[in-house]
This record gives C-alpha cells, structure tokens and sequence, in this order.
C-alpha cells in the first residue's frame, strides 16, 4: 500500500484531498499544526474538533496523534517548522507521495509579519524536501504554489501563463515564488521528483475568507434568522478565475499521477466571472430581501486587479484537466454546506 504525506491536512484542500483519498488504498498521514481545530475533518473525529493531551496517542514519544475512525489515516500534530520532529515523521513514514499543502496563506499578514511568513512558507518548504533529499528516499512532492506569484504580470490583459514573468507585489507572493523556485532547483540538482501547482482562486465547501464563501455564508446566516439582511461588501467590479473544489482535487491527482516532475501547472478555470455576478447567484439562493451596501471601506482592498485570469491549456493538454462545475453549482454546494453548519451550530 502507498504511503501518503500531506502537510496542511485540516485546510480548505487538505481536507478535500483526504476524502478523496480515504477509501482508496492509501495510508494517509495528516500533518495539522498543534492545537488548531479539527473542523474540516470532524467526519474522522466522531465530530470532535479540539483535543486536549489526555485525548491524544502517544506517537514519536508525545501525545501528537489524533484518534480517526478510519484504519488508513492518522492524524499528527507536527508544526512545519519543527524541522526535527517533522524528519522523524518522514524518516519513518517513506512516503510515496507528499502534498505540500501547509502555509501560511494571507497577503495581509505577510505584511505584518514577513518573518513568519518567510519561515512557514519557504523554511517550511526546506523542511519537507530535505529529509527526502539527505535519506534518499524516492517520493514524488506536490507543492501548493500561487497565482499570486504573478503580481503585476496582470497587467498584460490577457490569460496568465506559466511562462509569464512572476513579479509579486507582497512578502506572500514572494515566498510562494522562492519555495517553488526551491522546488524546482532541488528537482534539478537533486532529482526529487517535485510539482508545482499554481492555485487561482479556488473554493467550495469548507472554504473560507474569499468572497464566494463570505456571500453565500450570510447569506445562509440571513436565511435561518441568524443575521439582519443586509451584506456589506467592497468592490463587485473585478473578475476573477474561480475553480470549484472538485475540479481542483481532479487537478491535483492528475498531476500527482501524470505530472512531469520539476514542471509547474496553473490550476484554474480559464474563465472570468465577475464578483457582482457571484453575489447575485448567493442572493439567488435565498427568499429573503437582502439588502446590499456597495464600496463598504473595510470591505475595500488597497489595490484591486480588474481582471485575474488564468491559462489552463498546459494541464489540458498535458495532463488531461477538464473543468466539470459550472459556478452556479459550485455555490449552491456551499449555500448547503453552511446552512448545515449554522443548523448544527443551534442544537
């Protein structure tokens, strides 16, 4: 049975990636870091999502592993910059594939703290290859990259390419260029078998702090009665590329299965769909009057693209991606999810 190793398990695609994986056979080991909650995998916890020490098994001498339902997935504790803790997990594990998936994910915050930024993002990166590197262990790694490596290459109106000059404007952008620059060089040099993955925007349910999910959440809080019905929001006038979970997950195994190995991929759909217009369908899903305060200031960033829009044809052609969801799909699945948070959140 193969081994699989992915950091960042408890996020938005960590926790995707394991329901696909889950009843395959795989023996997955999920890597959170300590003391965040278990939420997006509560399905594997009998719906508990913080554990105490007394809650936890012993693994590498701690309590750092998680108690799951299932045969073929654990659950440790492991910090991404814990870099002896994290060789001893992949020391022992071998893994046959590793997601990189942990990060620290903010433009914001890479501002108010560059250090930290720098140190998940790129040290982390280090902390992940290199074991694999100096044990000579034969394991083919899956970064999670960014469209926000690509800056003001915006600028060229017209659909981003993998070959485009990545001219990021913020320390977030940066890291993700340096640990995929990383990524690469240790391919090169080392023949690690890495893959880069440039990420759009991409949502679905359990996703959150983007607009789709900060629309359809109130107004799924608007239509159980747990908020008054109005949405205060910023900008409506940019397009962006938006990919719905499903497609994402079928775009990270085709490149985990069929990927060339020191390659990077877009992941997007290569379609423009205007925030206004995702507002609208949110709104759609609900039979209340909501009412709507446009250019709301906290709501404003302090620089906004029009239009970010990726070119997906290299992973089409390449690898065979296809996009499946229809955005108006894609939303409805998260209008349901939430409306099923908020309920279970009542009882």
């Amino acid at each position: 049975m193969n081994t699989v190793l992915i950091t960042g398990c408890n996020g938005f695609l960590g926790s995707h990636l394991i329901d696909f994986l889950v009843n395959k056979e795989y023996e997955i080991i999920g890597l959170i870091r300590p003391k965040n909650s278990l939420e997006n995998l509560s399905h594997y916890t009998k719906g508990k999502i913080n554990f105490n020490s007394d809650d936890k098994l012993i693994s590498f001498d701690n309590r750092i592993q998680i108690p799951t339902n299932k045969n073929n997935l654990e659950i440790l504790e492991c910090d991404i910059t814990d870099r002896s803790l994290l060789e001893k997990i992949i020391l022992k594990v071998k893994p046959n594939f590793v997601f990189h998936l942990a990060a620290q994910p903010h433009v914001i915050p890479s501002w108010e703290n560059p250090f930290n930024t720098i140190e998940i993002n790129v040290i982390g990166t280090l902390n992940v290859i290199e074991p694999l590197k100096r044990s000579k262990i034969n394991s083919r790694v899956v970064l999670a990259c960014s469209s926000a490596e690509y800056g003001t290459t915006t600028k060229l109106n017209r659909p981003l390419r993998e070959t485009d000059p990545l001219l990021a404007i913020h320390p977030y952008g940066i890291s993700k260029i340096a640990m995929e620059l990383l990524a690469r060089q240790y391919f090169i040099n080392f023949g690690i078998e890495t893959i880069n993955l440039r990420f759009f925007n991409q949502t679905g349910p359990r996703k959150t702090d983007d607009a789709c999910s900060d629309f359809v959440s109130k107004v799924a809080q608007i239509e159980l009665g747990l908020k008054e019905p109005v949405i205060e929001v910023g900008n409506l006038n940019p397009y962006r590329d938006i990919t719905g979970v499903k497609d994402t997950i079928q775009a990270i195994w085709l490149a985990t299965t069929n990927g060339k190995p020191g390659e990077t991929y877009n992941v997007c759909s290569n379609r423009k769909t205007r925030i206004r217009d995702i507002l609208n369908i949110a709104l759609s899903f609900s039979t209340k009057k909501i009412k709507i305060l446009e250019n709301t200031p906290k709501k404003l960033r302090k620089t906004d693209e029009d239009i970010i829009l990726g070119d997906n044809s290299k992973i089409r052609k390449e690898l065979g991606f296809k996009v499946t969801q229809k955005i108006e799909d894609v939303l409805k699945d998260m209008f349901d999810y939430w409306i099923e948070h908020y309920k279970s959140l009542k009882k």
